[in-house]
This record gives C-alpha cells, sequence and structure tokens, in this order.
C-alpha cells in the first residue's frame, strides 16, 4: 500500500470513529431505544459502504502497481504542448485571408524608427499557433527574413530558456552560456544589423517585468524585423507593447478536429 492509500484509509476510518463516537453521545442524552438501535444500524450502513470504498482503493492501488501507472497530486501543473514552425498546410481550411492579412503586416513598412522591431499580437482561442506557422513558413516571408527564428514560450515564461532557444536558432547549435546576462549579450550582438522574424508562440504571462529583460537584447537589428506573439490573453498583448494587434476567431469544429495541438 503506497502513501495516498495509506493516507485515505486512515481519513476513513477517522471519519468512522468520530462518527462512532457522537452518536454514543447522542445515545447517552436521549437515552430512547429505538433512537440508538437505528442510529446503529445507520453506523454499521456507513461502515460498510466505506469498507466497500476502502476496497476499491486497495483495488487501484493494486492496478496502478501493476500497469506502473503514475499519480500526480492536484497541484501539479499541466504540462503543455511544444509547438514548433513545422506545420501540414492541407490541415488548416479557410485562414486564407486571415494569413494574408498576419503575412502584409510582417512585410509592411516598419511603424518605428531605424534600428526598432515591430511587435504584433495574434489574439484568440484555438487556431493562432498553426496561423502563425503558416506565416512563417510562407515564401515571401522567408525571403524577407535573414533570419527567422520560432520558439515556443508557454508557461512559465523563462527567459533563460527563451534567450537559449533564440540564439540557438540564430546560431544554429545549442549554446554553453547559462547565465541570462551573457545569453541576452550573445543574442543582440548575433542580430545586430540584421532583419529578423521572431516568433513567440503560446505566451501567457503578464510580468511586464519579465518580458522588459528580453526586449533591450532584440533592438538594434535592422528595420523592418518584427516579433510575432501569438497568446489566448488580452492582456498579454497589451503587456507587450503591442504595435498591430489582430484578433482571430475560433476554428469551426469541423477545423478543430484536424487542429487539436492548439
Amino acid at each position: 500500500m503506497n502513501g495516498s492509500t495509506a493516507i485515505l484509509r486512515w481519513k476513513m476510518e477517522e471519519a468512522v470513529e468520530n462518527t462512532h463516537s457522537r452518536q454514543k453521545i447522542q445515545c447517552s442524552f436521549l437515552g430512547s431505544p429505538c433512537f440508538c438501535f437505528n442510529q446503529v444500524v445507520r453506523r454499521r450502513d456507513i461502515a460498510l459502504k466505506i469498507k466497500e470504498v476502502s476496497e476499491k482503493v486497495d483495488d487501484i492501488a493494486k492496478e496502478r502497481a501493476k500497469y506502473g501507472f503514475d499519480l500526480y497530486k492536484a497541484t501539479d501543473e499541466l504540462q503543455r504542448l511544444t509547438t514548433t514552425s513545422f506545420v501540414d498546410e492541407s490541415s488548416v481550411i479557410g485562414r486564407d485571408g486571415e494569413k494574408r492579412n498576419v503575412v502584409s503586416k510582417l512585410l509592411a513598412e516598419s511603424s518605428q524608427e531605424a534600428r526598432d522591431v515591430d511587435v504584433i499580437s495574434l489574439v484568440g482561442l484555438g487556431g493562432i499557433g498553426k496561423l502563425a506557422q503558416l506565416a512563417f513558413n510562407d515564401a515571401k516571408v522567408t525571403d524577407h527574413f535573414e533570419k527567422k527564428i520560432w520558439v515556443c514560450v508557454s508557461d512559465p515564461f523563462d527567459e533563460v530558456r527563451i534567450a537559449k532557444a533564440i540564439l540557438e536558432e540564430l546560431e544554429g547549435r545549442a549554446s554553453d552560456l547559462v547565465g541570462l546576462q551573457s545569453l541576452l549579450r550573445r543574442v543582440s550582438e548575433s542580430i545586430k544589423g540584421k532583419r529578423f522574424l521572431l516568433v513567440l508562440d503560446d505566451v501567457w504571462t503578464e510580468n511586464h517585468g519579465q518580458w522588459e529583460q528580453l526586449k533591450p537584447s532584440l533592438t538594434g537589428c535592422a528595420r523592418g524585423s518584427r516579433i510575432l506573439v501569438t497568446t489566448r490573453k488580452d492582456a498579454v498583448a497589451t503587456m507587450m507593447e503591442t504595435d498591430h494587434r489582430i484578433n482571430i476567431e475560433k476554428l469551426s469544429d469541423e477545423i478543430g478536429e484536424k487542429d487539436r495541438t492548439l
């Protein structure tokens, strides 16, 4: 019997004992044989039900041990699926207009001063990741940018991991740097004077301080560089000081069947 099963068994037995104690006190005060008999019957029924539940718990524990199932605490965070830039275009239907809109924003004249970067946010539920993948792999987009970088941010927003992922995409190899300062310095050096596209997919944090640590390293690039953010939260787009916000409607159920990864 593992720790979780033992604790559950102990809780049930404690509940029976507490019920038994309360019923003894009631009987001593009321003194009615019929009342006490009914309480005894009820207590017996409760005990039988608890015994039945306890046996089921034992069966579950045995099945877990037999098949090697893992138990998770309710507080454990659900692991989100890591995304990449690869996409099967045949799996996405009815997004041509939205793709053209995103691509046009990526290729448009920059609204910022030279040596700065525009932020474009795709905001919505299912479908925004696929749409970002389609735009990222568009032939005109590929020709337009010297460097294209895809990073799955997800939750939590880990600045070191994100900086490492950006640098690995820029240099084509894993970096042996570990400190955020040294990583961001290398990122800044690698994009200096280059026109790049950085996709930050599945952003959840609303903490502006976390974004502010990364943002300075992404300046100093060539005019026309873009950061494309995908998020389900309007507050994220606002926090990242978005220059162009594109709200995306949810995919239909038919398309959603092909798009479960988003």
